[in-house]
């Protein structure tokens, strides 16, 4: 083969592969999983189910509550309560959002919702006393988990969470921040480590 055609070939065999890691990565948006899964989310808002729960005191709630007309912005987070590494940080995230939202005045616009997706240990009076720990106030922030565990991987789907079991009794999972906007729709997810972005886009929404 001519150096000529081996040089077109190789062009080739690059362009290939270039254009599949476009679509791969949805245009060049992101090179990680969670990068991908931050912009199909921005690309295609998600509906959200009327999945059922149940929160900390112990109150029915629908996923789909939260889709209401004119209903306020939400900061989502899912973790599991036992958990040592990234959930520290998102709960600190939380943490952070809340004393923002209080101290703009924003309690009216924007709120606060944690969700388990460990039933089987994050009961309604666990998660009571981890937001009593968190000083979470109950009118801006919410914690609750699946009503039925059958519907965990509902939940953990439409938020594109993978959760293995670690060996250890915990799990290794991926996080995320999410954000369920004015319309009601899942449209948004921000690492967890930066709160403070996701507050900013949101204050930036007309």
């Amino acid at each position: 083969m001519s150096a000529a055609r081996t040089t077109l070939a190789t062009l080739a065999v690059a362009a290939l592969a270039l254009i599949a890691f476009a679509g791969v990565t949805r245009g060049f948006a992101a090179v990680t999983s969670d990068g991908v899964r931050r912009a199909d989310i921005e690309q295609a808002p998600r509906a959200l189910p009327g999945l059922a729960l149940v929160d900390g005191a112990g109150r029915g709630l629908q996923l789909s509550d939260y889709a209401a007309p004119n209903a306020p912005i939400t900061f989502v987070t899912l973790q599991y309560l036992r958990c040592q590494t990234v959930c520290l940080t998102s709960a600190s995230g939380q943490s952070w959002l809340q004393s923002e939202i209080r101290a703009r005045g924003l309690a009216g616009q924007m709120r606060l919702l944690t969700l388990s997706f460990d039933p089987a240990n994050d009961t309604p009076a666990v998660l009571a006393a981890h937001a009593r720990r968190l000083d979470a106030d109950p009118a801006l922030w919410r914690f609750a988990t699946v009503a039925d565990p059958a519907q965990l991987a509902r939940m953990l789907s439409l938020f594109g969470v993978v959760v293995l079991p670690d060996g250890l009794g915990g799990y290794a999972h991926n996080a995320a921040l999410f954000v369920i906007d004015g319309r009601g729709r899942l449209a948004q997810a921000y690492d967890v480590d930066r709160p403070d972005l996701a507050l900013a886009a949101q204050l930036r929404t007309p």
